[in-house]
C-alpha cells in the first residue's frame, strides 16, 4: 500500500466546495484534462478528481476520465457525493447562523484515509477539530505529530467539500468538540469507516 508524501493541502482556488456541483461551469474537456494531473500528484487530489468525474458522469461524458482513474491505479471515492449531500442537509445556513455561540476561530475538518479492506470500501475518513489552520493540522497528522492512528501512513488529503463551509467553529474546546461530534455523526451513516473522537 503506497504511502503518500506530505502535501501542502490547500483548497483549490476558485472552487466553491459548498456547492453540490462545484464543476458545473467547467467544460467536459477542461475536467477531463485536469483529472489526470490531479491523480498524478503525490499526494493525489482524489477529492477534486472524484467530484469532476461525478459531474462528467451526470453529463454521460465520463469515459476518458474513468480511464484516467484506472491508468493511475486509483478508484474514485465512492461515498463522496452522498457524504456532501448529508453534510449540507445537516449543516444548513440556518443551523450555522443560529447555533454557533461564543468566540469563533477553531476549525473542524475531515481527512481522507485509505488502506481499509475492500469490505470497508478502501477509503475512510478521520474527523477532527483544531485551533490551527486545517492544512497545518493535516500536515502534522501525516508527520506523526499528535497524530491520529493510521494517518501518518494512510492519510491522503483534507476533504474540503465536507467541512470548509462549516468553519469557523467556537474556539473554546467544549464548543469545538461539539461541532466535531456533529460532523462525525453526520458522516457516520454514509461513510463505511469514520474515526475520530466523539464528545457526547
Amino acid at each position: 500500500m503506497k504511502q503518500f508524501a506530505v502535501g501542502r493541502y490547500a483548497p483549490f482556488p476558485g472552487i466553491n466546495y459548498a456547492h453540490p456541483k462545484p464543476f458545473r461551469n467547467w467544460t467536459d474537456q477542461q475536467m477531463t484534462a485536469v483529472i489526470g494531473g490531479w491523480l498524478s500528484g503525490d499526494p493525489p487530489s482524489l477529492e477534486l478528481a472524484t467530484l469532476a468525474l461525478a459531474e462528467l458522469r451526470g453529463r454521460q461524458a465520463d469515459l476518458a476520465a474513468s480511464m484516467k482513474f484506472a491508468d493511475a491505479g486509483y478508484e474514485p471515492i465512492p461515498w463522496l457525493e452522498e457524504a456532501g449531500e448529508r453534510v449540507r442537509d445537516v449543516f444548513t445556513p440556518q443551523v450555522l447562523a443560529q447555533q454557533k455561540s461564543g468566540r469563533l476561530g477553531a476549525h473542524v475538518y475531515v481527512m481522507l484515509r485509505w488502506g481499509y479492506s475492500a469490505e470497508n470500501g478502501l477509503y475512510g475518513a478521520y474527523v477532527g477539530s483544531t485551533g490551527k489552520p486545517v492544512a497545518t493540522r493535516c500536515a502534522e497528522h501525516r508527520k506523526g505529530i499528535r497524530s491520529a492512528r493510521g494517518l501518518p501512513r494512510y492519510g491522503v488529503e483534507p476533504l474540503w467539500s465536507l467541512f470548509d463551509f462549516i468553519n469557523p467553529v467556537p474556539k473554546a474546546r467544549a464548543g469545538r468538540e461539539e461541532w466535531e461530534t456533529r460532523l462525525h455523526e453526520a458522516l457516520a451513516p454514509v461513510i463505511p469507516k469514520v474515526t475520530g473522537d466523539v464528545a457526547f
